[in-house]
């Protein structure tokens, strides 16, 4: 071959391999600013150039060549979905009929929550969102919900506690916490994705765990986490005036759903106050998906089979790689902060672990039973009446004790040797009910703890005559159900507070107090031990401090240390208790005022959780009648 032949091959090759370089580069650019054209819209568009600009994205994603990532596909949906804003129990209503069909496919919800931080303090949540597989996502504007004295609706805190339902996200775990903490909610079931991330993909390093970072790495679609945008005006009233409803183009995800006030059916292209929201949920449960494979299977995936891919994942909060995590499985129980990796989010605070609280949190913290409350076996009068139905425990009590004999094992009866000092009234008593051991809400047969209808701490001061020997405001509800009754009985004793003048958590419902002279006592005395290089000055007006709390002259060093280990709390002499407030505001009615507060709380259950499943003879009015004849209406109360 000529020399100036093989010259021009090779310059030829070279022109053509630039050329591709640079049309696939000039491929990639586009692409990348047509995937991130739905986040750079303005609320500064008229309405009619955010139509179009919808259909020329949407177009423009269906004319792109598919490429071997599922990313696409997920972005795609991401895009079209529909975003609906709940601010009033009617609307969430609407939207739950919307929701709880993805969740009867696959009960998995990407979960986020945004909130204000004012002064550095971080305020109550104000937005949660939640978006299904589907990509339909919910933004739950709680300070809304909430105002005017409104509780949170029945659907929403099931689903919330409903473990059964999975809430998938970047510090979720943490999130729940405070939604705790600032509500009362609970929730159940959540999987931080980071630990699916470091289990399902090793080459993920643990500082680009952050949902951008993420999202970028293995979705390929990127995330908007600018300043303007994390550090957003959440509570803005006009963040429900402007965008209310975002609806999609699919055929199949057409919402015909409408609000109280208004109809939403005409299009409004969402600000990206509001996508940036949407994102985080949609993006999350798009990540918790792609990582268990549900993309890469060609026939639907069981959601038994991904469900098994997150066993020791569940409610446990984030250590991070390396601290808690090996080999893709958690282990360890040390407490470490929330980290959203990399991210410094100033708008989201540190959640705690409810479980560490010093106050056992509604919902949190309890455990489930591991035997059942009811055994059902009968104790028999000597003539053989039956008396009331008791556990095994206390049956065989009275056989070893030899005051009872054994009459059968199935059902398992005992007759007592004794005369009883009471016997029930009629055949139909509560007490010789054979009680199932389920909960009385939903019938759930696993996981379950008793309830106190009536509160401890209220019933704790009632006289002995209305609580001793009484089981008949202790039921079963499981672990979903006990923390949506908690919820609304807090709302029930903020009312009961309201009534009779018994604030609940004020210093007059306090213990103990922090003394503000002890302390700086205290201070003084440890600053002395501790500094030893405090000016001359200072260290006189220390001790002129510890002089004039001990009233002496000269102060030892056994004095400095007996202050620096002085105790600051002192016993509050104004403290009374809330529910001892309201037992005696009741009382001073006599026996049947009383009565009324009793029934008050059966009745809050039963117009709050309508239970389906309530052991025979149960009733608002139990035992009253019995009282009333044998103590009369001159019954003294004594605290």
């Amino acid at each position: 071959m000529p020399k100036h032949a093989g010259l021009t091959l090779g310059v030829a090759s070279l022109v053509g391999t630039t050329v591709g370089f640079l049309v696939l580069w000039k491929f990639l650019k586009n692409r990348k600013r047509q995937l991130c054209s739905a986040v750079d819209h303005r609320d500064t568009v008229n309405a009619t150039g955010h139509e179009s600009d919808k259909q020329r994205t949407l177009t423009n994603l269906k004319e792109t060549p598919k490429i071997e990532s599922d990313a696409l596909s997920v972005i795609e949906k991401l895009l079209v979905a529909d975003i609906e804003i709940v601010s009033k129990a009617c609307e969430w209503e609407t939207v739950w009929l919307l929701l709880k069909k993805d969740l009867d496919v696959y009960p998995v919800l990407g979960m986020d929550c945004e909130w204000v931080s004012v002064d550095g303090k971080a305020s109550p949540v104000s937005l949660l969102q939640m978006a299904s597989y589907s990509g339909f996502c919910v933004l739950v504007r709680l300070p809304q919900l909430t105002s005017s004295g409104c509780t949170i609706p029945k659907t929403l805190l099931e689903l919330l506690a409903n473990s059964g339902v999975l809430k998938v996200g970047v510090g979720c775990r943490e999130d729940s916490s405070k939604l705790l903490n600032d509500y009362g909610l609970s929730v159940k079931g959540c999987v931080d994705i980071r630990y699916l991330a470091m289990r399902h993909r090793r080459d993920i390093l643990q500082n680009t765990l952050s949902l951008k970072s993420l999202s970028e790495t293995i979705l390929s679609f990127p995330l908007d986490k600018s300043f303007q945008l994390r550090c957003s005006n959440w509570d803005a009233e006009e963040f429900t005036q402007n965008q209310a409803k975002v609806t999609s183009s699919q055929p199949n995800m057409q919402s015909s759903s409408t609000t109280c006030s208004e109809s939403h059916s005409s299009f409004q292209y969402p600000s990206a106050k509001v996508l940036y929201a949407a994102r985080d949920a949609q993006v999350s449960v798009a990540l918790f998906l792609h990582l268990l494979g549900f993309f890469s299977a060609d026939l639907p995936c069981p959601w038994e089979s991904l469900l098994g891919k997150c066993q020791g994942l569940i409610d446990v909060p984030f250590k991070g790689k390396g601290n808690g995590f090996s080999n893709g499985e958690v282990s360890g129980s040390s407490r470490q902060r929330k980290e959203r990796a990399g991210d410094q989010s100033t708008h989201n605070s540190q959640g705690r672990d409810p479980r560490k609280n010093k106050k056992k949190p509604l919902g949190v913290g309890y455990s489930a039973r591991k035997s059942p409350l009811y055994d059902n076996c009968f104790l028999h009068a000597p003539d053989g009446q039956p008396l009331c139905t008791c556990d095994r425990k206390k049956a065989q009590w009275y056989l070893d004790k030899g005051i009872g004999d054994l009459v059968s094992t199935i059902p398992f009866v005992v007759k007592l040797r004794f005369e009883p000092s009471g016997r029930p009234e009629s055949n139909a008593d509560y007490y010789l009910t054979v009680k199932e051991n389920l909960c009385v809400i939903c019938g759930k047969k696993e996981s379950y703890i008793r309830k106190n209808i009536v509160p401890h701490e209220y019933r704790r001061h009632f006289p002995v005559q209305m609580k001793d020997h009484n089981s008949h405001d202790v039921l079963l509800l499981c672990t979903s159900c006990h923390a949506v009754s908690n919820y609304y009985d807090s709302s029930l004793k903020h009312k009961l507070a309201e009534e009779f003048n018994a604030p609940i958590g004020c210093e007059e419902g306090v213990r103990t107090l922090e003394d503000p002279i002890r302390r700086q006592v205290r201070s003084a005395a440890r600053a002395l031990l501790n500094a030893a290089k405090l000016p001359e000055c200072r260290k006189e007006e220390l001790m002129s401090e510890i002089r004039a709390f001990y009233n002496i002259e000269d102060v030892t060093e056994d004095t400095i240390k007996e202050a620096a280990g002085l105790e600051t709390r002192i016993f509050n002499e104004t403290y009374t208790p809330h529910g001892l407030k309201v037992v005696q505001a009741f009382a001073l009615g006599g026996l049947r005022s009383l009565m009324e507060l009793e029934k008050r709380w059966r009745q809050h259950f039963l117009d709050t959780m309508h239970p389906k499943h309530l052991p025979p003879q149960w009733s608002v009015d139990h035992n009253h009648n019995k009282l009333l004849k044998k103590h009369g209406d001159d019954l003294v109360v004594q605290f």
